[in-house]
């Protein structure tokens, strides 16, 4: 079973970015963390879906400020074999971090 970062990164500003998709035969269970450590707020998307460019109807939050300095987590989302978490920051200042267990589906 593997375990620990899955991906871990800066978000670019007005893009999505595509952590990676869970493999053949595999589920995880995942924690997705983002922090603001730029001045400014960053507004952010979390999707969880089968495409890396997903629609509005793979978010699974509504839009999300982060005031500087601070964090956004969600710890124990389960996700199934082709799903992929894709993260979105309308400003630089965002990094982010996917852990978790993946293991046998």
């Amino acid at each position: 079973m593997a375990s620990g970062k899955f991906w871990a990164g800066l978000l670019t500003a007005n893009n999505s970015t595509d952590t990676g998709v869970i493999p053949a035969a595999k589920i995880r269970t995942v924690n997705i963390n983002v922090a603001n450590y730029g001045s400014v707020d960053v507004l952010i998307r979390v999707y969880i879906g089968m495409n890396a460019a997903p629609s509005d109807a793979d978010r699974i939050e509504a839009d999300i400020t982060l005031k500087p300095g601070q964090l956004y987590k969600l710890t124990g989302e389960p996700m199934s074999t082709g799903e992929r978490v894709v993260l979105f920051s309308n400003n630089t200042g965002a990094v982010a971090r996917v852990s978790g267990f993946e293991e046998d589906a």
